[in-house]
């Protein structure tokens, strides 16, 4: 049960942010980001929040699933679960850019509440499986593999999501490998 639960966590949320950026017209999934789904003024943004809420419970789960293995991949996951519900209640306004389908509006203290949790989200699941891959390499080569090619390919997507505007390409495919690999890790581990 734990383990469909950890699994139905990223295909709900990546789901809900394919559906909610289809169906605002005026939202561009290569340029928006996810977080502007669930921002201040837009159509269905509790909907998102939902989503955001029942990715961090995956994460938990995940970490939670990983902890007897690997304490410290475990903890990162949940460091992320706990920042993704602060990505979820501090939320963004929507910007001039977004006005087509979204009311902008400007909550200060809110944004910055929400770019730090939203970094340490991203962070911490970005490094999630390199500590994972270089922690089980003796061990388990096979996991080690996967997970390292997952840390490869998500670390410059994070870079180039924080250093680039208008790289909400970059962060979708970073959150969906991130969620991915850490649910498919804690469901398919073989211990020792």
């Amino acid at each position: 049960m734990i383990r469909t639960l950890a699994l139905i966590g990223p295909a709900f949320y990546t789901a809900t942010w394919l559906v909610l950026g289809v169906s605002n017209d005026g939202y561009s999934h290569v340029d928006g980001s996810i977080s502007v789904l669930g921002a201040y003024g837009a159509p269905y943004a509790w909907v998102m929040a939902v989503a955001f809420v029942v990715q961090a419970t995956a994460m938990a789960l995940a970490g939670w699933l990983l902890h007897a293995v690997d304490r410290p991949t475990s903890a990162l996951l949940t460091v992320n679960a706990v920042a993704t519900v602060v990505v979820a209640a501090a939320r963004i306004g929507c910007g001039q850019g977004d006005a087509d389908w979204c009311t902008p509006s400007m909550h200060p203290l809110s944004e910055a509440v929400h770019t730090l949790a939203a970094t340490v989200a991203l962070v911490t699941l970005s490094v999630a499986p390199l500590v994972f891959g270089l922690r089980r390499w003796r061990e388990r080569r096979a996991e080690s593999l996967t997970a390292l090619a997952a840390f490869a390919v998500m670390a410059p997507l994070l870079v180039w999501f924080g250093i680039a505007s208008g790289a909400g390409w970059a962060e979708k495919a970073e959150v969906t490998i991130g969620i991915f690999w850490a649910a498919l890790a804690a469901v398919t581990l073989r211990r020792r």
